[in-house]
């Protein structure tokens, strides 16, 4: 079957919404090898904690990212020249509350500005609103937390929430893992400054076509998606204590792209093949006061 902002840029793989760190960073990623459309999406964010106690902690960020397409013309039975560069920008809230008993609570509400910008001009479809709940029960004993909840991201490529439901733990100073959705995998830790990971996870790209695209000699509008999930592999370099770069590399078993109208309904899938998958990052980590410490 075939088939998921800048001044500041997301990561592809966003391991855990309970550790999800403050942090100035950047970022690359790369589908180099689809028969439909190369992609390209560079990225930059910053995430400055407001507040940060052992009982509470508030962040502010935002995030800027350009994503660009390369397509195969010959595969795409219309003129691309609209849908091949886009650009988006957000101001992002974050909250994190420790409700006693090792319970916390995490919010998260974003507004994010999405688009072709054909239009030379903001319009309301071109804004879109991301927020995040989950419940988190960390065990300091067993070096353990489990997540619950439910994610409204258009990163991801879809209109409805997903779910979020995992376990983390820490085995020992080597070794940790995550099992759940929407991201799973592996860590080996090699001292102090070297990880590998595996990983499973999924990611996308939303954008409003704000100026209408003709499609089989008919005018459309509405939103581009793409989601995508991947598997793969990772590593870390931390340096200076707060500073982590990071190579990754894999491959999409899922790969859709899709124009859709407003309604939702799809005008036109690029039916995408699955291909390969490249990301590089660095990152500045801010101190956390928090209880709940990074067990991934």
């Amino acid at each position: 079957m075939k088939k998921v902002l800048i001044l500041l840029v997301l990561i592809a793989v966003n391991w855990s919404y309970a550790q999800d760190t403050d942090d100035i960073y950047v970022n690359s990623e790369f589908f180099p090898s689809s028969d439909i459309a190369s992609q390209v999406k560079l990225e930059a964010g910053i995430a400055i904690p407001l507040v940060n106690t052992n009982k509470e902690k508030l962040t502010i960020g935002g995030k800027i990212q350009n994503s660009s397409f390369s397509f195969v013309d010959r595969n795409v039975p219309f003129e691309t020249n609209q849908i091949e560069d886009f650009n988006s920008f957000s101001l992002k809230f974050k909250y994190q509350r420790n409700l006693g008993n090792d319970w916390y609570v995490n919010l998260m509400g974003e507004s994010q500005v999405s688009s072709n910008f054909d239009e030379q001009q903001i319009t309301s479809d071109d804004v879109f609103f991301n927020a995040l709940v989950t419940l988190n029960k960390y065990s300091e004993e067993k070096n353990s937390m489990w997540t619950v909840g439910a994610v409204y991201d258009i990163q991801y490529g879809l209109y409805h929430p997903i779910p979020i439901i995992a376990y983390t733990k820490r085995i020992n100073d080597a070794w940790a893992y995550k099992i759940g959705a929407p991201d799973s995998g592996v860590k080996w830790s090699l001292g102090e400054n070297h990880d590998f990971e595996g990983f499973a996870s999924l990611t996308g790209f939303t954008s409003n076509i704000n100026d209408g695209i003709e499609v089989y000699k008919e005018d459309y509008t509405g939103t581009f998606r793409q989601t995508s999930f991947l598997i793969g592999l990772g590593y870390n370099f931390t340096f200076w204590d707060n500073f982590k770069a990071t190579v990754t590399g894999g491959y999409t078993v899922y790969n859709r792209m899709q124009i859709q109208d407003y309604n939702n309904d799809e005008v036109y899938d690029f039916e995408m093949t699955n291909s390969s998958y490249l990301n590089v990052g660095l990152k500045y980590s801010f101190k956390n006061n928090s209880k709940v410490k990074s067990l991934y």
